[in-house]
C-alpha cells in the first residue's frame, strides 16, 4: 500500500455520511473499486458474508485506533443464546473537512463524484449489497455467467434468495449508470 491509503477508506465513510456495519462497510468499499473509484484494496476474496478485503478492516481497526473514525457498538437484535451487535463507524467531525479536502477519490471519467455513489449505495440494505457484491465478485473474478453464475450464487447465498431481485435491480440500475 502506499503511504496515507488508508485515509480513502477514511474518505468512503465521510462520503456515506458513516457506515452501519463491517459488513455493509467491506461491500460498499468493493463495489466502488468494482465501478472504477481509486481505492487501494485489491485484495478482495469471496467469504462467508461476500466480498472481504483483510486490509479494508486492518485500516478500519488503524483508522479507530488513530482517532479518525469513531466506531460505536450496538445491540440490534438478541438471538437464542447470543446478541447480534452491529459496529458504526463516522469520521470525527471535526477531520472530515481536513479529509475531504486532501484525500479525494478519483473515479472514471463521466462519472459521478465518490460521494453520489457512496450515498448511493449506503441507502441500500446490507443483505442486498452482500447479494450483490457476491454476484459481481463470481462475474468479474471467478468469470462465471449463466447458469453457473445462478447455481453458485444460490450456493453462496441461498439463504438471501428473497434479496435476489433487490440486489438484481440495484445491479442493473449500476448498469443502466453505466457505472459497472
Amino acid at each position: 500500500m502506499r503511504d496515507m491509503d488508508e485515509m480513502k477508506l477514511a474518505r468512503v465513510i465521510d462520503a456515506c455520511g458513516g457506515v452501519d456495519g463491517r459488513v455493509k462497510m467491506q461491500k460498499i468499499v468493493y463495489l466502488l473499486r468494482m465501478i472504477g473509484y481509486d481505492l487501494p484494496y485489491d485484495d478482495f476474496t469471496i467469504r462467508q458474508l461476500g466480498p472481504f478485503s483483510r486490509a479494508v478492516a486492518c485500516d478500519t481497526d488503524l483508522l479507530r485506533s488513530a482517532g479518525v473514525v469513531r466506531e460505536t457498538c450496538e445491540e440490534i437484535s438478541e438471538s437464542p443464546g447470543e446478541p447480534v451487535v452491529q459496529y458504526s463507524y463516522a469520521v470525527r467531525e471535526t477531520l472530515a473537512p481536513l479529509i475531504r479536502k486532501h484525500f479525494d477519490i478519483d473515479g472514471p471519467a463521466g462519472r459521478p463524484d465518490v460521494d453520489e455513489v457512496a450515498k448511493e449505495l449506503k441507502k441500500q440494505d446490507r443483505a442486498v449489497l452482500e447479494v450483490a457484491a457476491t454476484k459481481v465478485f463470481l462475474e468479474r473474478h471467478d468469470k462465471r455467467s449463466g447458469e453457473a453464475l445462478d447455481m453458485e450464487l444460490r450456493r453462496l447465498k441461498g439463504h438471501l434468495l428473497s434479496r435476489f431481485t433487490e440486489a438484481d435491480a440495484l445491479i442493473a440500475k449500476m448498469k443502466q449508470e453505466q457505472w459497472l
